[in-house]
């Protein structure tokens, strides 16, 4: 059996595609103490699975010298192949996870700025007593899982605002307030509500475009007879908060954060509140599946 065959056998034989891994590895490195490393292995463990993998083949794959692990022809072969088989069965596994992910037949998706808002500990808890449902735990454009719902791309999703389709139906999920973010030493900092009409000349840090409240605090600001001077656009709660923190503008953002020493949330007048609702098709088959995930998630 020449090098490929046996490369080929022995993964397929022992399902050992780790073996491989270390081979690739210490071939890559030619020095055993970094190949190790790098696998958090020990040396001594290392230099085992080498060898068992030159005693199946039959030949040395490497010289071992004072200038480190060098390849021989077969190991350099035997590296050559290698990558290949390693390639086929990484697309293997990920057909075969495509297939089963497939199977799922209740998949969730999310808005922008939802996986903040919702009960992950109940959904994860829901999902282990329900196999056949899925979450990526992935965020998209809230017109995106919209979309999605309706292409039956995915069961059920998060989404900010209510739909204004018949063949979607809408459950609100959360109703979370929008509030303006100040640090200490602003001068903000001692009032109780805030105006959209005080935020002009302001410097404003926002969520980004993928996030719904981008595009309501831009457009309330220009309904109010100004462009916003938006300073920051961030993809979560964490940065707004230390953009804040260091004094580089004020946020608006639904309240995620806590109020500290250097930050507070300062309420808007006549605000609306950022609802996320629970969504899916009128029409889909596991309506009452979606039901009951609602009651149980909220």
């Amino acid at each position: 059996m020449n090098l490929l065959g046996k490369a080929f056998y022995i993964t397929i034989n022992h399902m050992n595609t780790r073996n491989l891994k270390c081979f690739q590895i210490v071939y890559e490195e030619r020095n055993l103490q970094v190949a190790a490393n790098k696998l958090f292995l020990s040396p001594q463990g290392l230099s085992k699975i080498i060898k068992s993998l030159e005693d199946e083949c039959g030949t040395a794959l490497f010289v071992r010298s004072k200038e480190g692990f060098v390849p021989t022809e077969s190991g350099k072969i035997f590296y050559e192949r290698s990558k290949v088989i390693s390639q086929n069965l990484n697309e293997m596994f990920s057909a075969i996870e495509s297939v089963n992910d497939k199977e799922k037949r209740f998949k969730i998706g999310f808005a922008a700025g939802t996986i903040r808002a919702v009960d992950i500990s109940k959904i994860e808890s829901y999902m282990e007593s329900n196999p056949e449902i899925l979450s990526t735990w992935s965020e998209y454009e809230n017109e995106k899982v919209i979309k999605q719902v309706l292409n039956d791309e995915i069961s059920f999703g998060f989404v900010v605002g209510c739909p204004d389709n018949y063949n979607i139906i809408s459950e609100l999920a959360y109703s979370i307030d929008i509030v303006i973010y100040v640090h200490k030493g602003h001068k903000f900092w001692d009032r109780e509500i805030l105006e959209i009409s005080d935020l002009e000349k302001e410097k404003l840090i926002l969520m980004n475009e993928k996030h719904h409240i981008y595009h309501d605090v831009i457009n309330a600001c220009n309904l109010n007879g100004f462009v916003p001077q938006v300073v920051a656009k961030v993809e979560e709660g964490e940065a707004m908060y230390k953009l804040v923190k260091n004094k580089i503008g004020i946020g608006i953002s639904p309240r995620f954060l806590d109020d500290s020493d250097d930050i507070r949330a300062i309420p808007i007048k006549d605000s609306y509140t950022w609802d996320v609702y629970g969504i899916y098709r009128r029409d889909f088959a596991d309506k009452d599946l979606a039901k009951k995930f609602m009651e149980e998630v909220r």
